[in-house]
């Protein structure tokens, strides 16, 4: 038997990698401040989820590059701090992070904060 994979667009690939996520991002604009080797940068988070948020930056960031992150909600609650983060892809001003190591109690303030603002959608 023969199977014929029907060739895609440009657009419709785009689509197609946007779907392969886990859980939807969500657009958020809270304060932040990455820390790694060479120091600091500020910055805003722009998307994120509990696995993970897309950054805006002072300075650009590089895949692989590990970093440490403090978030800044806008409710009053206590900030969330990431202890390992790493850049999973970087583009001028924008990157996207992968949360790697955190204590429970900022894992915590993390689900909470999401759950005040996020919808997740899962795929299989």
């Amino acid at each position: 038997m023969e199977l014929t994979l029907p060739m895609l667009s440009e657009q419709d690939r785009h689509v197609q990698r946007m779907n392969l996520r886990r859980y939807m991002r969500e657009v958020v604009n809270l304060r932040m401040i990455a820390a790694d080797k060479a120091g600091l940068a500020s910055g805003q988070v722009i998307d994120m989820t509990t696995r993970g948020c897309g950054l805006r930056l002072t300075k650009p960031l590089k895949p692989g590059q590990y970093l440490t992150l403090k978030l800044y909600p806008d409710d009053g609650t206590a900030s969330v701090i990431c202890d390992l983060a790493q850049v999973q892809w970087g583009e001028n001003d924008r990157a996207g992070v992968a949360f790697l190591s955190m204590s429970l109690a900022n894992e915590l303030r993390l689900h909470r904060l999401c759950s005040n603002r996020l919808t997740f959608e899962y795929w299989d």
